[in-house]
């Protein structure tokens, strides 16, 4: 372990994430109860950055305990690569004994998204076209990440179609993409579609 501080090492990490990650990070660290009942509340985190977020947490759960909670939260919004990191880094355990998320799932659980070489949303790309009612809050993630032209991202937004429609349209741009862009994708639609991911990983 370096010279850096726990919280410097946190700080870096949550560095690490983009900016549609970060939001997800701090939806997850308020929706996880931890043990002794510690909560923390959204508005206290609702614009925090990095740095704001790794003093809250080394403050509401300790140095000893901060890395362990942030790992736990990577870790339940799949980032698992930045938990690994940051694991080694601190030379830390990622499992908080007593933290349960309340949505009643493992937070280290991670789908394997690509099986026989066919990934999740190609898999699932005609039911994810006809049901997902609502494609705005997905082409907005990614177009604030850089994943589709502003040109595609307004002549989706602005179409007078069914969402059937913009998704069939949204999908012609994955062709393109490769496996991280695909994980990325997959993220925004368990975030915006977190019933209907569900439904789709148990078939």
């Amino acid at each position: 372990m370096d010279k850096k501080t726990v919280k410097d090492h946190i700080i870096n990490a949550l560095d690490d994430l983009r900016q549609s990650e970060l939001k997800a990070f701090r939806h997850k660290l308020c929706d996880t109860d931890f043990e002794e009942g510690v909560s923390i509340a959204k508005g206290k985190v609702e614009e925090a950055d990095s740095l704001d977020l790794a003093d809250i947490i080394v403050r509401t759960f300790s140095e000893a305990n901060s890395v362990k909670v942030t790992v736990r939260v990577l870790r339940a919004i799949g980032e698992n690569q930045v938990a690994n990191i940051l694991e080694r880094k601190t030379g830390q355990a990622g499992e908080m004994s007593g933290a349960v998320e309340r949505t009643g799932t493992t937070a280290g659980a991670r789908l394997d998204l690509t099986v026989n070489g066919v990934h999740f949303v190609d898999r699932h790309r005609e039911a994810l076209i006809k049901r997902t009612p609502i494609v705005e809050p997905i082409l907005d993630a990614l177009l604030s990440e850089k994943m589709i032209h502003q040109e595609l991202y307004t002549e989706i937004i602005t179409a007078t179609t069914p969402p059937q429609r913009k998704m069939r349209m949204l999908f012609l741009a994955t062709t393109a993409w490769g496996t991280k862009q695909k994980d990325y994708f997959y993220k925004i639609l368990e975030r915006e579609q977190p019933f209907l991911i569900e439904e789709l990983q148990t078939i």
